[in-house]
């Protein structure tokens, strides 16, 4: 005897109601239990991060402010040799240098001071920029500047902020100290100035240390949560109510959650676990008064929409069935208000988002991750279907232009592969300016390729003129990465069906390392190891017999 679906349903519904609902209450109050938790901590996250990032702002604002006065400085000595030991040129440069940062300092948040200080061994006098805020009235005002050699270079409250960047040789966030030539409570950004392996001298700003506390001691997590500060050893820069140089170990009914920041401290936050568990506390009543109430209503919502539920059901089952096996377009069209709705929409947004995914990774896998261009795995298929199109007769002629950035490996060698990966960027931003129309591949570290089509093939020789005047004027920028060098060869091909698309890329690539060499002599700079390997290569009697045989020579 066979028993309907209809019937099963309605029986199991009734013997199960009870338990079921039970079954389902429990799990969903551990499970919302779980979720509130972690909300909960997921807020005191974001709230401790956007904290963080205003401190950030203000650390990276003052580095950024001082870098800007030291690059001004070494402009001028470079401009002037004597600029530290003619003293009618020191002192009108040092009023220069004051009004220079009276006018600009304001532009910053935080800070208590700003000052230059050169090395008296050299200028012979104690003179220097020194500009201090002045709290009646919130103005910058000149005070009068240390005298270094009066004290020890051991003396932090004093000199600190002149001999422990100089002696480290690099520029340096010094810790929170209180400094007695103003007596104020600062926080310090130094970079040491060095001419010739000489220091000459350094430039600093102080960050108003008791401002920034203040401001930190009103953030509140939750009700009675609060916020401090440490330094990368553990120990406490500031806290409410423990004296600094402490380790800050939570009790046990705290949570506390740590922020590293652009100066290399840390952002503590501390919230009392009973805080968060408050709001979970409160859901799980809901959740059992919505059990209890769910429990007297399911019978007599399972009796009457019993029927209802097999055909949505079984249809339901065949359109997943297909999308299970990759068909999409599967149909959840099953308009209803209740869970066989809910789980159509489900069905539906699944659908979306698998479709939506297919078609990211399908872009992901073209995709160069450093520079955003097309990749080699693109560039082949694209090759693939350029062949098609010239088979097919919609494509005549075509151009294919190599470009390979010149010294990559000195760049990261000297700089760093950061800003070796920063000109690897910069080189792309430009090649993708010049050829507008075009579609750009990275098919290999420091390689390019550009497929010039229709406008952009008309007007290459105008384009690659763009090129070099483009590089021309980035010669003279401040930084070495944003120093664009490439070399670039063009194959053209006039006729499409009468070469190989290899020909023609070849063509480009050995016009790419004729222009190469050209710019290493020009520089006076060695050719790298694969280019002396390419020339030797060129210039063998089998390589010319293969090129002359072939029709490339």
């Amino acid at each position: 005897m066979k028993i309907s679906i209809q019937t099963k349903i309605l029986f199991l519904s009734l013997s199960c109601t009870l338990i079921g609902t039970l079954s389902i209450g429990v799990f969903s109050t551990i499970f919302i239990s779980q979720i509130i938790q972690r909300n909960t901590i997921r807020n005191m996250t974001d709230q401790a991060n956007t904290e963080a990032a205003k401190l950030n702002y203000m650390f990276e604002s003052h580095e950024k402010y001082t870098m800007a006065i030291a690059a001004g400085i070494y402009s001028q000595i470079n401009e002037d040799s004597t600029f530290l030991t003619n003293e009618a040129n020191f002192a009108t440069n040092i009023e220069g240098i004051r009004e220079r940062l009276n006018a600009t300092i304001y532009n910053l948040t935080g800070t208590k001071s700003v000052y230059v200080r050169f090395n008296p061994d050299i200028t012979h006098s104690n003179d220097g920029v020194f500009l201090v805020k002045d709290d009646s009235d919130g103005f910058f005002k000149s005070h009068k500047t240390t005298n270094i050699k009066q004290y020890s270079p051991s003396d932090v409250q004093h000199v600190a902020w002149y001999y422990k960047p100089i002696s480290i040789g690099n520029p340096i966030w010094l810790p929170p100290y209180f400094n007695k030539n103003i007596n104020a409570y600062i926080m310090s950004y130094v970079i040491p100035m060095f001419v010739n392996n000489k220091e000459i001298g350094v430039t600093g700003v102080d960050i108003d240390f008791d401002l920034l506390t203040k401001q930190l001691s009103q953030v509140r997590f939750l009700k009675s949560g609060f916020a401090f500060l440490e330094d990368s050893e553990g120990s406490v820069v500031y806290h409410p109510t423990l004296p600094t140089g402490l380790a800050f170990k939570p009790e046990d009914d705290q949570i506390k959650l740590s922020t590293p920041l652009y100066n290399g401290m840390k952002l503590v936050s501390v919230v009392p676990v009973l805080e968060i568990n408050a709001e979970r506390d409160k859901h799980i009543k809901q959740s059992i008064i919505f059990i209890l109430l769910l429990l007297a209503l399911t019978t007599t919502i399972t009796i009457i929409f019993s029927r209802s539920i097999t055909k949505p059901l079984k249809k339901l089952t065949k359109e997943a069935k297909k999308m299970i096996t990759g068909d999409m377009n599967a149909e959840f069209n099953i308009y209803q208000n209740d869970e066989i709705g809910d789980l159509t929409k489900s069905f539906a947004a699944a659908k979306f988002h698998i479709s939506q995914y297919m078609k990211q990774m399908q872009g992901l896998a073209f995709q160069d991750s450093l520079t955003g261009v097309r990749n080699k795995m693109a560039y082949d298929n694209y090759l693939s279907e350029l062949d098609e199109r010239i088979e097919n007769g919609n494509v005549k002629s075509y151009g294919i232009v190599v470009l390979d950035t010149n010294n990559l490996k000195e760049m990261n060698d000297t700089y760093g592969h950061e800003n070796g990966d920063a000109y690897l960027i910069n080189s792309c931003k430009l090649i993708c300016q010049i050829f507008p129309h075009s579609p750009i591949f990275r098919i290999g570290g420091d390689e390019f390729v550009a497929i010039l089509i229709d406008k952009d093939l008309d007007n290459h020789q105008n384009l690659l003129k763009q090129l070099k005047e483009s590089m021309e004027s980035t010669k003279n920028v401040s930084f070495p990465w944003k120093q664009i060098s490439i070399a670039c060869g063009i194959g053209i091909a006039e006729n499409a069906k009468e070469t190989t698309i290899a020909d023609t890329f070849n063509k480009a690539d050995n016009d790419m390392y004729k222009n190469k060499r050209a710019i290493k002599i020009a520089e006076d700079r060695p050719l790298s190891r694969d280019e002396q390997l390419h020339e030797a290569r060129q210039a063998s009697p089998h390589f010319q017999k293969s090129e002359t045989s072939t029709g490339k020579a």
